[in-house]
């Protein structure tokens, strides 16, 4: 017996829903890109744990990350020796707080010397790469 298949109506309606989650993702992925700046006013001079968890932009770093796999962590800062000192000690502490330094980068591109520029989100966007 010979089974004939209909030609599917709904398959361009298929490959438009598909190409508009495709869509939605990628715009996803942009939107979950957290920006951030922690002004060098802002840093503790004495730094201790309870000092360094006082500061807002830390602790909303530390309550965005749930997933390891799905979060990574750019830190830049302006190109002196003093900036990125300090980006690697924020990136320590961070560290000492329980993320794992594998998915925090410290990467020179600051604008400005007395600001860390701290970017959290989907390692698949698009800023991951800049």
């Amino acid at each position: 017996m010979i089974r004939r298949f209909h030609r599917c109506k709904s398959l361009p309606t298929f490959f438009f829903v598909g190409l508009l989650s495709v869509t939605a993702d990628c715009t996803a992925n942009e939107e979950a890109v957290q920006q951030m700046t922690l002004d060098r006013s802002d840093w503790p001079a004495v730094v201790s744990t309870s000092m360094v968890l006082a500061n807002d932009t830390v602790r909303q770093i530390l309550s965005s990350v749930h997933d390891e796999e799905m979060i990574r962590i750019k830190i830049r800062h302006f190109a002196d020796s003093s900036s990125a000192q300090w980006a690697r000690d924020v990136q320590t502490w961070l560290v000492s707080f329980g993320i794992p330094a594998s998915i925090i980068w410290v990467q020179t591109n600051g604008d400005e010397p007395q600001k860390l520029d701290i970017l959290v989100g989907d390692p698949a966007a698009a800023w991951l790469d800049d």
